[in-house]
């Protein structure tokens, strides 16, 4: 059995990624949680080569089984916050943030291919499997049960792809997943790159500066979309996907560009090609308001897994891990048939 004592908190160990890689994200501002290391990715896939891409991940909290929370396009970790303390008492939270993302890095020539995004989940459950030595962050024997860690996958839409992708590459990396809303795209519906994507286009009409926090914060609550999530969720997306700029205005971590490039990969990925390979149990979850593709080609996702199944969470919409932490939370838990503590 994993034992459910958490170990002892990580130091802050944010690094400059400047002074390993050579590319630079903005430093995260204070809150509850850090980034415990800032990974050189250099392993793609299994070869040698190196992507050079830096991962920030956090310890999200809680006791129980370790499983890695990973975000959708245009978010970072902390907004899985709200659904980490949910699950608390059966599931001790980590979360990266994707490339692009949050204070990680671009990848290199700014390729949001989502294959990539499989790399930086795999360093992620590495780091906290304990199979990376760094200089900034212990092994925390405690989690490991064998050689590795029984790590669970929570994904919210292109993370739960992300998570489906890494377990593709790197079977054994997870012993379960959770994903909610993945987007994968069959083979007679992917656009190539240059398509005309509605949702790039949005993204790059996306304000990407406000004066204040409070003034963004404001934006967002009055916004369709946005107006629909967890306050909770909404305040940790002010205050952790800003970077402060010297004239006292914040500026989005995402970039409008890099979130419109994601979709576009999104539409030409073959992700859905890779779904025989995911050998470990999945759960593929679905909002019952969602009009999104995920929900749409969720049917399709299932029969396609060689072992999963799909559930409904009553009215959610394609945010729904965001919009309903407490929801989603019980679904997972019962997905996971891990009871609380």
């Amino acid at each position: 059995m994993l034992p459910a004592a958490r170990p002892p908190a990580r130091p802050p160990a944010w690094r400059s990624a400047r002074a390993k890689c050579g590319c630079w994200r903005p430093r995260c501002g204070s809150g509850p949680c850090q980034p415990v290391a800032s990974l050189c990715v250099s392993a793609v896939l299994g070869t040698t080569a190196t992507d050079g891409t830096m991962v920030a991940v956090y310890d999200l909290g809680g006791h129980g089984r370790p499983a890695l929370l990973v975000h959708a396009a245009g978010f970072l970790a902390q907004v899985l916050e709200p659904l980490a303390s949910e699950l608390d008492g059966a599931i001790a939270s980590w979360a990266p943030d994707l490339r692009g993302h949050g204070c990680s890095g671009a990848p290199p020539g700014d390729d949001f291919a989502w294959g990539g995004f499989a790399l930086d989940v795999i360093a992620s459950a590495r780091l906290v499997a304990g199979e990376i030595d760094t200089d900034a962050i212990p092994r925390y024997e405690r989690l490991v049960e064998t050689s590795r860690v029984q790590l669970l996958g929570i994904g919210h839409s292109v993370g739960a792809t992300a998570l489906l992708l890494a377990e593709a590459s790197r079977p054994g990396t997870f012993s379960a997943l959770y994903c909610y809303e993945p987007i994968l795209v069959p083979a007679g519906e992917r656009q190539p790159i240059g398509t005309p994507n509605p949702l790039a286009e949005a993204a790059r009409r996306r304000t990407a500066t406000f004066s204040s926090r409070k003034v963004a914060a404001d934006r967002y609550q009055s916004s369709r979309a946005l107006s629909r999530l967890d306050p909770k969720v909404l305040a940790a997306y002010v205050a952790h996907g800003f970077a402060d700029c010297p004239d006292g205005s914040v500026t989005l971590r995402c970039l409008p560009d890099h979130e419109a490039l994601v979709y576009e990969n999104g539409m030409a990925s073959d992700a859905f090609d890779r779904l025989g390979d995911v050998r470990c149990p999945v759960t593929v979850a679905v909002g019952t308001s969602s009009l999104d593709r995920g929900r749409a080609s969720a049917p399709a996702v299932v029969a396609a897994l060689p072992d999963a199944r799909l559930v409904e969470v009553e009215e959610l919409g394609h945010l729904g891990p965001l919009e309903s932490p407490a929801e989603v939370a019980a679904s997972v838990l019962d997905a996971f048939g891990t009871p609380t503590a």
